[in-house]
């Protein structure tokens, strides 16, 4: 049958779409994959005409009567009589809200307009409606409303539409209003469900003038970058390429940032938030990511906040009054959020300075982790020309860098790209034959260290924890399937070295600054060179020595091909060159960092002697060459006990420092990372400081951090010299 799409309500990334069909009957899309495909309704737009097959929805919940689930769908040529078609088979009602569903709306004491059981059901949950008062938009809560002022005060209904919000819809404009499905708090176990009204869209008959745009701005201060860098960070000298993009991007030059994980990608828009009069925005598909950087810059003093979907009601509306009021310097959300038009008319009422796009590889089809919801970007891009825009990713060979770029419309000379190659990480490649046999044998050498093991499926990352637990090794599960509860308790008792080990699919890790990562283990082939570096990125990202462990076999290949061929046809052949470029460096017996920085574009000459090809018995580099450290395992695993990979000549007092660590960690509820870092322990038992000023010569150790852990450190500096009479 033929529909043409008249509504296009957003429901979480995808959308939910009403219709009228040729026969002149409401419809309601609902995709065959709706519960598995977040995108699901997303290609649908107002005045589409579409071809479907269809089945009536077994699930029906009145007054969503008008359900259909989509089989198959054809777009047709677009309808150029939406509105005659409206009047003629779903006839507006006009006057006040009083008027909707039936007259059976009731008015809650917020304002909000719902129905309930105990009103009776409406015979639909869709309709039209011309409002006898013009509707105001209100952007003070989480999500925007129009409110009504009609005689019975004012009322609201929820704007989840996709159209541009105007600041009034007169009167008389004929607007799409619908019934969200039956809810109620989860702490309300009392109060009844109800089904909420919400606007979906409008009809005018003059187009809203166009927003005004802010003139781009290019009078940034940049005298103090380096001071801001020694007093709110610790450091005393930037890392290769930083110093050169935070000028450009303190001067309004939009740049894309190529840098290996550790590299300081996000100081180049964390010192220039610190600097700017307004707002950067951070955009980043990792949660995870989001509240670790969160805690971190508060513990710098450096007001930040993140919006996404884990942020409850009053503190999400909370975080906006701090936007609005310019007290948030730095705010990180999920590109599903930003695209929300609250969030955007937020950013319009703030001073918007900087858009910076994380994990920007995700913009580019052809790179390994393309999401749909970043080619949405470029129009926020533009919606924001007075922001300079920052694109970073640790992973992008010239194909995707030339995309990002073109996309976001960053100029050729604002392309930074520093090396790939990690000297720190140790890479060794062996086939897989008994797969938890050579994995136990590995952990034999990094008891109690903290290290993440990468499996394909979920079977088999809940497989592989168990048998490690049944081994005796204190290992904990991730991967889509779980419970989101559970899986944020394992990720937070790893995050904070309660538990050792965890086993994941790959998308674990991401975004998580967790710098004592000792080792990553892949207990099968990755898809392709981009999705290899970038996990074994998440191993020694303090600089300290890490190993990294790729286990394969033809049949992983065998599998990746298989759902290379499902996959979109223009894609096929790029992937299995991937695929190829993967087994290669999987089977050279030639330095394994030659080929992977060659994949990069990046030439490597020689011996790395950190590869399991160049020093089969990995070596210490100069840093760590010292006595091993013995230190206790978990308590789980209490009869092993480890060499660290972190050397000290003063192992005891590394000890002393990490339990102090450990009690100030627990007091502040945050990770151990979060105080210091294991080489910023490392640092002190080789200096020795015995003052605030030799602390603070320590890299990583700025002014906050010397006030707020720096006396009890040093107490306990002392008094091991003491003992020892150093």
């Amino acid at each position: 049958m033929k529909v043409l799409i008249v509504a296009k309500t957003r429901r979480g990334a995808g959308a939910c779409v009403g219709g009228i069909t040729e026969e002149g009957r409401s419809v309601r899309l609902i995709a065959a994959d709706a519960d598995t495909n977040p995108r699901a309704g997303i290609e649908y737009d107002v005045g589409d005409v579409w071809e479907i097959e269809c089945r009536p929805d077994a699930q029906i919940i009145p007054p969503h009567v008008e359900n259909v689930v989509v089989l198959g769908a054809r777009k047709l040529k677009p309808s150029k009589r939406i509105e005659e078609a409206i009047c003629r088979y779903m006839p507006a009602v006009i006057g006040g809200p009083e008027q909707l569903f039936d007259g059976l709306v009731q008015t809650a004491t917020s304002g909000a307009l719902y129905v309930a059981k105990w009103t009776g059901l409406p015979r639909r949950s869709t309709m039209f409606w011309v409002s006898d008062q013009a509707l105001e938009l209100d952007c003070a809560g989480k999500r925007l409303h129009y409110r009504h002022r009609g005689g019975q005060g004012a009322q609201t209904l929820v704007f989840v539409g996709f159209q541009e919000p105007i600041e009034v819809i007169p009167a008389g404009a004929l607007l799409r209003v619908s019934l969200a499905h039956w809810w109620k708090p989860s702490d309300a176990r009392e109060e009844e469900a109800r089904c909420y009204v919400q606007l979906s869209g409008w009809f005018l008959n003059a187009t809203p003038p166009e927003k005004g745009r802010l003139r781009a701005r290019t009078d940034y201060p940049r005298s103090n970058a380096r001071e801001v860098l020694r007093k709110v960070f610790g450091y005393d000298n930037f890392l290769p390429l930083q110093a050169e993009i935070v000028a450009g991007v303190l001067t309004g030059k939009d740049a894309l940032v190529v840098m290996p994980t550790g590299g300081g990608k996000s100081l180049c828009y964390q010192l220039p938030a610190v600097m700017f009069e307004g707002l950067t925005v951070v955009v980043s598909p990792l949660i995870a990511l989001m509240e670790d950087q969160v805690r971190q810059l508060r513990e710098l003093n450096v007001p930040a906040a993140f919006l996404n979907s884990t942020v409850a009601h009053g503190a999400y509306v909370a975080i906006m009054k701090l936007i609005r009021s310019g007290d948030v310097k730095i705010l990180y959300v999920a590109p599903e959020t930003l695209l929300r038009p609250e969030t955007l008319m937020l950013l319009e009422q703030s001073r918007l300075r900087c858009l910076a796009v994380d994990e920007a590889h995700c913009i580019s089809e052809w790179g390994h982790d393309f999401r749909p919801e970043y080619r949405q970007l470029p129009e926020v891009r533009r919606r924001f020309p007075q922001a300079v825009c920052l694109a970073l990713t640790a992973t992008a060979t010239a194909r995707v860098r030339g995309d990002i770029c073109q996309l976001l419309g960053i100029a050729s000379d604002g392309q930074f790209v520093a090396s790939f190659n990690r000297p720190n990480l140790f890479l060794r490649v062996e086939r897989r034959e008994k797969g938890l046999a050579q994995t136990l044998a590995f952990l034999e050498g990094h008891c109690g260290e903290s290290g993440i093991i990468y499996c394909a499926t979920r079977k088999q990352v809940d497989e592989l924890a168990a048998d490690l637990k049944a081994n005796g090794w204190p290992a904990l599960p991730y991967h889509a399937g779980m419970q989101d509860s559970l899986r944020r308790e394992n990720q937070s008792r790893f995050t904070s070295d309660e538990v050792p080990l965890m086993v994941a699919t790959i998308a674990f890790g991401m975004g998580i600054n967790k710098p004592n990562v000792r080792f990553v283990l892949h207990y099968n082939l990755p898809k392709d060179l981009e999705s290899y570096y970038q996990e074994i990125g998440r191993a020694g990202r303090d600089g300290i020595l890490s190993k990294c462990l790729l286990l394969y076999s033809a049949g992983d290949a065998s599998k990746i091909r298989h759902f290379i061929f499902q996959g979109a046809e223009e894609q096929i052949e790029d992937r299995e060159e991937r695929l190829q470029a993967m087994m290669r460096f999987a089977e050279t017996r030639k330095c394994r960092r030659v080929a992977l920085l060659d994949y990069f574009g990046e030439s490597f000459k020689g011996f790395c002697g950190a590869c399991d090809i160049c020093a089969p018995v990995p070596a210490l580099p100069v840093l760590m060459k010292a006595t091993p450290i013995s230190v206790p395992a978990s308590e789980k695993s209490s009869k092993r006990r480890r060499d660290e990979a972190v050397n000290s000549p003063n192992p005891e007092l590394f000890r002393r420092l990490q339990t102090l660590r450990k009690r100030l960690a627990e007091d502040e509820g945050v990770p151990a990372f979060v105080v210091f870092w294991d080489s910023m322990l490392l640092d002190m038992t080789i200096l020795l400081p015995c003052d605030e000023q030799r602390l603070r010569a320590i890299k990583g150790i700025g002014p906050a951090k010397l006030a707020k852990y720096g006396a009890q450190f040093l107490q306990t500096i002392k008094q091991y010299c003491r003992e020892q009479k150093l």
